[in-house]
């Protein structure tokens, strides 16, 4: 009875994400969302795509419960084949900006990506939860209040196999090289070189220290 039951369970686990695929294409289904192959998901996902802007999801994309997709202002979104992406992640493209996520990249839980300039992602990145690209940034000016002074905004670029780690902020105008590490909790201010290894606010290379793993370098201490 019990090995009935777990068989039930797994067949009801393995199956749903594929129904509830289905109904986001067929619900979401006009001219600027697009589904390429296979689409998974285990809530139908919010996705605001407004006139002029554009969604494509390429193959075997699987998207956890409460995601956002937003594209307003001749923006697009481009989620590559193989992303995951995790519960409660907010991905947002404007001002006529492109956000891209690169192919077997995996995004954790509650990142949020508010792009107001282009947000280029590599493929086989993986980004923690909790995770902030921010491309948009306030203006400063004596006499008015910030929130009235509107924004300034400069991309952000991320190379493959770039991990981000939890609660980590990536700020405007940041390029991330390949193989870069950001340590937990940090805010990266300035570009990172391929394969350094940043920690701390600001991020910087010296605040960084490698814990050996037998698997992988696990990032990081902070001084």
């Amino acid at each position: 009875m019990v090995s009935v039951s777990l068989s039930y369970q797994n067949y009801v686990s393995n199956t749903r994400p594929k129904i509830l695929g289905i109904i986001t294409r067929i619900l979401y289904s006009s001219d600027n969302i697009s589904f390429k192959g296979s689409f998974l998901c285990d809530q139908i996902p919010r996705i605001i795509i407004n006139k002029g802007s554009s969604l494509l999801i390429e193959n075997n994309v699987y998207l956890r419960a409460d995601v956002e997709i937003r594209a307003h202002e001749n923006s697009k979104i481009i989620i590559e084949k193989d992303v995951k992406i995790d519960r409660g992640v907010r991905l947002l493209s404007t001002n006529n900006s492109t956000l891209r996520i690169g192919s077997n990249s995996s995004i954790g839980l509650y990142s949020v990506f508010n792009g107001g300039d282009d947000i280029i992602i590599g493929n086989s990145c993986l980004i923690s939860g909790f995770v902030y690209i921010q491309t948009s940034m306030h203006s400063h000016k004596k006499g008015i209040f910030v929130k009235e002074q509107g924004y300034s905004h400069s991309p952000i670029n991320m190379g493959d196999d770039v991990w981000l780690g939890a609660h980590s902020t990536i700020l405007p105008g940041c390029k991330l090289g390949n193989g870069s590490i950001v340590g937990s909790n940090a805010v990266v201010t300035k570009s990172i070189s391929s394969n350094e290894i940043v920690a701390g606010v600001p991020a910087e290379k010296g605040n960084a220290k490698p814990i050996a793993s037998e698997t992988h370098a696990i990032v990081l201490a902070v001084n």
